[in-house]
């Protein structure tokens, strides 16, 4: 049930109990009063009786018109005065001797039944008792002999209270004030309640429902109090708090997920690259022996044969052996091993870089963007120089083959003296990578090279190198054009 309704009706129970109570005390203020106007009636039956035995006598002509004058004739609304002297005509009553009308005959309606009046005034003196008629008494007027209790019958009177009040009684009469008023009531309760409240509460319910079901907090603005307001003000400020808590929360599980998924992408490298490097070794032992047998024999051939065609073919052999030497040795390097132990300056690396790819690099330009004071990094020259050369290599590559006739190689370290790692940058204004590449360019054999310009180890030789030194390798394409490549290397401990 709803509020206000609810409201609305303790209202009318409360209004109703108390005006239950209210009305059965007008009930019986008015049954007093009813019970009251009884006894006065019976009171002045009595005094008419007692008044016309006691102080009248109507044998006395001197009473006559004291008899008329009697103040108490002011509370009857009819009054007849008859003498004994009646004559009884076929049932009908004809008085013949004296008829006093105290009130006045004028002012009697004209349906007055005074016939009937003067048929019990007759049976009132014949029998001396009191008869009911025309709403009013009929009593015989009975008078007493001097110095005698001998009781006479002069005639008799008829006197007719005022009626009772027949109006609505005073206890409906309040029952239906309160009642309306207890309504109106009910009826501007339910009304003000609905604005001032019910509305404002549903509009908040709606509200919290409505972020509750993912959508942004906007609570309906009022202006129907001050605590509705105040209270809107809270759980809009609350609402916000928890979507920012949210959003919050959402941010760090999408963090959570990228850094898992990181981690799992990371671990099957690993793994891959353990079998490959197990697989890698074993080839690499069943090759190298008749590899080697293959190259002595052919420098012995080469050296006896004479003519120039065999010594050609010849030099074709030994280059393409050699070829199939050097792929033997990467993939050697594929092998679980450990790194080299010690600890290197990056910029002695990053010079001898510079100076290694003098010659590969025009037309296109390298800039080393190197801060001051550059701690040592975990990890030999031997180890570091490799994956540097690789990468910067690489980028070489992309510049060549997209056509850039003068291309730009940055490579630059960032670090601060709060930092227990250095982070090194290898970045190009090539065309980049693929994004349905990008995520699997640290994996073997994986490349955007042409056929025959790329075996795809050498990123996943330098992923395999950075691991082991403890540092991390990612890549990302920019968003100006090129590439990316950032590595973490930890710091050298000092001493």
């Amino acid at each position: 049930m709803r509020l206000r309704l609810r409201l609305s009706l303790v209202l009318l129970l409360v209004n109703a109990a108390v005006l239950g109570a209210l009305a059965f005390w007008a009930w019986q203020d008015e049954s007093q009063s009813t019970a009251d106007m009884h006894r006065r009636r019976a009171h002045l039956e009595k005094q008419v009786r007692e008044s016309f035995t006691k102080r009248f006598d109507p044998s006395r002509a001197g009473d006559i018109p004291a008899m008329l004058n009697w103040p108490l004739w002011e509370e009857f609304e009819e009054a007849v005065l008859i003498d004994r002297r009646m004559l009884n005509l076929d049932g009908v009553v004809v008085p013949v001797g004296a008829v006093l009308n105290p009130k006045g005959s004028r002012h009697r309606l004209p349906d007055f039944p005074l016939s009937e009046v003067f048929q019990a005034l007759e049976k009132a003196a014949l029998h001396m008792e009191t008869v009911e008629v025309a709403g009013g008494l009929a009593m015989p007027l009975v008078t007493r002999a001097p110095f005698s209790e001998e009781r006479t019958v002069w005639g008799g009177v008829f006197v007719k209270l005022p009626p009772l009040p027949m109006g609505i009684p005073l206890w409906l009469r309040v029952l239906l004030v309160a009642g309306g008023a207890t309504l109106f009531g009910a009826g501007l309760l339910f009304f003000f309640l609905g604005r001032a409240i019910v509305q404002p509460l549903e509009g908040l319910a709606k509200a919290i429902q409505d972020f509750g079901d993912g959508k942004s907090p906007c609570l309906p603005t009022t202006a129907s109090s001050q605590e509705m307001d105040s209270l809107h003000g809270a759980f809009q400020s609350m609402m916000t708090q928890i979507q920012g808590f949210q959003q919050e929360m959402k941010e760090q599980v999408e963090q959570a997920t990228g850094r898992a998924s990181l981690a799992e992408r990371r671990a099957a490298q690993r793994e891959r690259l353990a079998a490959m490097g197990t697989l890698a070794a074993g080839l690499a032992h069943e090759i190298n022996s008749p590899l080697a047998g293959a190259l002595q024999g052919l420098e012995t051939l080469r050296a006896e044969v004479r003519s120039e065609r065999a010594q050609m073919h010849g030099g074709l052999t030994q280059e393409a052996l050699e070829r199939i030497r050097d792929l033997v040795q990467q993939l050697l390097r594929l092998a679980p091993s450990r790194v080299e132990a010690g600890q290197c300056s990056l910029e002695t690396v990053f010079q001898n870089l510079q100076v290694f790819l003098g010659k590969r690099l025009p037309p296109h330009r390298l800039v080393l963007d190197l801060p001051k004071n550059l701690p040592k990094v975990l990890g030999s020259e031997g180890d570091l120089f490799p994956v540097f050369l690789n990468l910067l290599q690489n980028a070489v590559d992309a510049l060549d083959q997209h056509g850039h006739a003068a291309g730009l190689i940055r490579l630059s370290a960032q670090w601060s003296p709060e930092s227990k790692e250095i982070f090194c940058y290898v970045e190009d204004n090539g065309p980049g990578v693929e994004p349905s590449l990008l995520s699997h360019i640290f994996e073997p054999f994986v490349t955007n090279k042409d056929v025959g310009q790329g075996t795809g180890l050498g990123l996943a030789l330098a992923h395999a190198t950075i691991g082991q030194l403890g540092g991390s390798i990612e890549a990302q394409n920019q968003s100006e054009g090129g590439l990316r490549i950032t590595i973490r290397l930890p710091l050298a401990e000092e001493g």
